[in-house]
């Protein structure tokens, strides 16, 4: 195998998920659950000095309706199984889980889900927690509010055409369409997107997770105003979670919802940092999913 590999297995017999294996081979193996709009692609911002420097084998799974992963009807529990469909595959029974933005929802599920298949779970900026607590969400970005308030509607005609419509025109012109919500980051992390290797790392991935269709806008943003379908207080593995004390595009006090419940939680803040502070520091990050 080589140190980098792009990999479909077959789910049920029907469903195609494919997954990024990348790092050292003899590596603590983490496996990762990308943000939005996103794909296995994501992980690319960790680069590959951190993963041989710290140790880790880092496998992103696109998750369901993105990239080159086939759409899955079903809430956060049935969408988060891929993961463990992709461990059984590579033979790993037991493993850290790094859950990043709209990834953490999902991490949180599989953790809650499958307690002895999860040896930590490490929330980078997520969110865990829905969108269904006005006092917790008034730091969001105006945009996302108003996303919000259409999901609230459900399935409707006119929700569909419009996730299609941000797809089209994102792939039209992923600069315009997605780069304005940077305008409120820090000096230091517009100064890390402005980088042209991390840059086009984010076109890259935030483009191969729209190619295929919508669908995986469509559940995504279905999910936000759910309530969670697990119960926090039967996650048994430790749980770290990083953020951004000044991340409007997930609350801080959105996520102490769900880290306040969960028995072994810690929350380890970015001082000053909004959405992308955590992945400034990348073998720290990688240092803390693997407990190195």
């Amino acid at each position: 195998m080589s140190e980098c590999e792009d990999t479909s297995i077959q789910v049920d017999g029907r469903r195609r998920v494919t997954f990024l294996d990348r790092g050292p081979r003899d590596g603590v193996t983490v496996m990762y659950l990308h943000g939005f709009p996103g794909s296995r692609l994501e992980q690319c911002l960790f680069p590959y000095e951190a993963l041989e420097r710290v140790g880790v084998r880092l496998i992103s799974v696109d998750r369901p309706g993105w990239g080159l992963t086939d759409p899955l009807a079903g809430d956060r529990v049935a969408r988060a199984r891929d993961v463990l469909h992709v461990a059984d595959h590579l033979g790993i029974d037991q493993f850290p889980l790094m859950a990043i933005s709209a990834g953490g929802g999902y991490g949180v599920a599989l953790a809650a889900t499958a307690p002895t298949r999860i040896a930590r779970l490490v929330l980078v900026s997520a969110q865990a927690a829905p969108y269904d607590d006005p006092a917790t969400i008034t730091r969001m970005q105006p945009g996302q509010l108003a996303v919000l308030a259409a999901t609230r509607a459900g399935r409707t005609a006119g929700f569909v055409d419009g996730c299609a419509a941000f797809r089209r025109e994102f792939l039209e012109d992923p600069i315009g369409r997605f780069w304005s919500n940077f305008a409120t980051l820090s000096a230091a992390e517009r100064a890390f997107i402005e980088q042209p290797e991390v840059r086009n790392t984010f076109i890259g991935d935030m483009t191969e997770g729209l190619r295929t269709s919508p669908d995986g806008v469509i559940d995504d943003l279905l999910s936000w105003p759910q309530p969670l379908e697990v119960d926090l207080t039967s996650i048994t593995c430790p749980v770290i979670a990083i953020h951004g004390t000044d991340d409007d595009w997930e609350p801080l006090a959105n996520l102490r919802r769900v880290i306040d419940q969960i028995p072994d939680a810690h929350l380890w803040l970015c001082a000053g940092m909004n959405h992308l502070g955590p992945l400034l520091h990348p073998a720290a990050v990688l240092a803390l999913t693997c407990d190195a």
